[in-house]
């Protein structure tokens, strides 16, 4: 047994690498997160807008593994409610997704009707329908689709809630410290260099979000995931205007439980730029005051941006090829909050009994 030796190393200290060390840490594995940063969940975990949504109706691989992670999150908010003390609320509000014209009407309710044939919630509202749910809704909206069943967390609470859980249950965090590369003997991974020290460790699982792909390059494998930088946009209306998460021209609009409201987000793919600027905070701006006109008239709190990493293929998750201790899990894109719960169980029942409860092929890391 080597000094600095651990069972599994995490790096990245986001959602995705929290809710790993969490349920490993359930399974009483010894891991140690290492990240960047010097707080937990500094990157897209905390910019994010914490939307729950998953609409697809279709048994693909990807929705299913949304669905399945949806279906996680009553249990987990009193779970770590009970025992961290911290409530990530979660608000089952469900989405109206709001349409203007005839094209936008067909796409919305032809899903609705895909998914109510195929046993999934979503219900066809006409405008008066909408407007009675929602009165703050414009008067030029030709209706609306309800999807019951989202919902929402307060996102810095839930990656805080994960990490606190994993910490009382032994994980340790080694944070504010960078991988700067890898210990490999007789082709195989052995240790990680942190800041000129190697910590040694059984296996590997890289979930740096978009830096991901940068580690994965150490280890010789060509697979880009690459930042999708998102903008947000924070404002505040008193009293409260919606209920619901409302989607629609291209941007949602999320009710938070302290009263204020977000506006996104953008999709620009700009390198690792998180500047705001007066475009993307105009494109969101202007939509949601044509989804609703009240808007107009809020108080503008601030505006943020965050680095989503998209990989071509949606989420990888599963065995670096060419390695049998290194695990990658990043790529989630625009769901890395709403695929925690689920990626968390996956790869820690591939660690710990080598069966996952949902199998991973689909989401396995290749070159192509």
């Amino acid at each position: 047994m080597r000094e600095n030796q651990v069972d599994v190393v995490i790096i990245g200290g986001g959602v995705i690498g929290c809710a790993i060390a969490y349920n490993l840490a359930k399974q009483q594995v010894n891991s140690l997160v290492i990240d960047k940063a010097t707080r937990v969940g500094t990157e897209a975990s905390w910019a994010g807008a914490g939307i729950l949504t998953s609409h697809a109706s279709t048994h693909e691989p990807y929705p299913e593994l949304c669905r399945a992670s949806l279906a996680l999150y009553p249990s987990l908010a009193v779970e770590l409610r009970a025992e961290t003390q911290i409530d990530i609320e979660l608000i089952q509000s469900g989405t109206l997704s709001v349409f203007f014209n005839p094209a936008e009407a067909a796409g919305l309710i032809g899903l609705a009707d895909r998914r109510v044939k195929r046993g999934f919630a979503a219900e066809v509202l006409t405008a008066e329908e909408a407007w009675r749910l929602e009165p703050a809704l414009s008067k030029t909206i030709a209706g609306a689709v309800l999807f019951p069943e989202d919902a929402q967390v307060r996102n810095p609470k839930l990656v805080t809630a994960l990490a606190k859980g994993a910490a009382q249950l032994g994980t340790t965090f080694k944070l504010g410290n960078p991988v700067t590369g890898f210990i490999r003997e007789n082709g195989k991974v052995v240790g990680t260099v942190v800041n000129g020290e190697t910590v040694y460790a059984d296996t590997f699982v890289i979930a740096a979000g978009c830096w991901a792909g940068n580690l994965i390059a150490m280890l010789d494998f060509p697979m880009p995931i690459v930042p999708a930088k998102g903008q947000i946009v924070l404002i505040e209306t008193m009293p409260p205007l919606f209920q619901h998460t409302i989607d629609g021209l291209g941007i949602y609009v999320v009710p938070r439980a302290d009263g204020k409201l977000l506006l996104g987000a953008t999709v620009e793919f700009v390198g690792y730029d998180k500047t705001a600027t007066l475009d993307g905070v105009k494109q969101m701006i202007d939509a949601g005051i044509s989804i609703a006109p009240a808007l107009a008239q809020s108080t503008f709190v601030q505006t943020w941006a965050g680095l989503r990493p998209y990989a071509k293929k949606g989420p990888v998750l599963g065995y670096l090829p060419g390695y049998d201790n290194v695990v990658l899990a990043s790529g989630h894109f625009k769901n890395g909050i709403l695929l925690a719960p689920i990626t968390g169980q996956l790869i820690a029942e591939l660690l710990t009994t080598g069966e996952p409860s949902l199998a991973l092929e689909p989401f396995q890391p290749s070159v192509a």
